[in-house]
């Protein structure tokens, strides 16, 4: 558990491996900006579970929503990956796993904890662009410089960016 001692595990490791910071206390929340910091830390992980018994709340998503956008923007701030999103613990609905995924995806994490190996093609597909995704990044790649409008919608250098980052995770290797 990451929490505000985090800093002595660093300097044990100097280093020399990467440190995947396991956030999933109230206390390791607070403290996620400067773990996130801490030189080693490669990623913070969130142990949504955990999280939940240390406050006594529920699992769910609305819940767990601040949580989750802390652990982005700490992650962000500090310079590092993004953060993994913790479990579903339904293992009998595959589409939970799916939708939460999407979910931790369009918050800004890039990866997620499974239980079980019959998750991973799910994790797998909610974190590729869909069709409609690399449609529209064609289309706004497309539509010359300056600011423009693609469906309606203004596009300008950030939404550039976006449009790039998506093409990219398709581009063939």
């Amino acid at each position: 558990k990451a929490e505000e001692d985090t800093e002595a595990v660093c300097r044990l490791l100097d280093g020399r491996i990467p440190l995947l910071a396991l956030i999933e206390t109230a206390r390791g929340l607070a403290h996620a900006r400067s773990i996130a910091a801490l030189p080693g830390v490669a990623r913070l992980v969130f142990g949504s579970i955990d999280y939940c018994a240390d406050l006594g709340c529920e699992h769910l998503r609305e819940v767990l929503l601040p949580a989750r956008s802390e652990l982005v923007l700490a992650s962000r701030l500090a310079g590092i990956a993004p953060p993994v999103d913790g479990v579903t613990v339904r293992l009998d609905d595959l589409s939970e796993t799916y939708d939460d995924t999407v979910h931790a995806r369009a918050l800004g994490m890039t990866g997620k904890l499974c239980i079980h190996p019959v998750q991973i093609p799910e994790v797998r597909r909610a974190f590729l662009p869909s069709e409609a995704e690399i449609d529209w990044a064609r289309r706004v790649m497309a539509s010359g410089d300056g600011a423009v409008s693609v469906d309606g919608a203004m596009v300008d250098a950030p939404v550039r960016l976006r449009a790039q980052s998506i093409l990219a995770q398709v581009a063939p290797a």
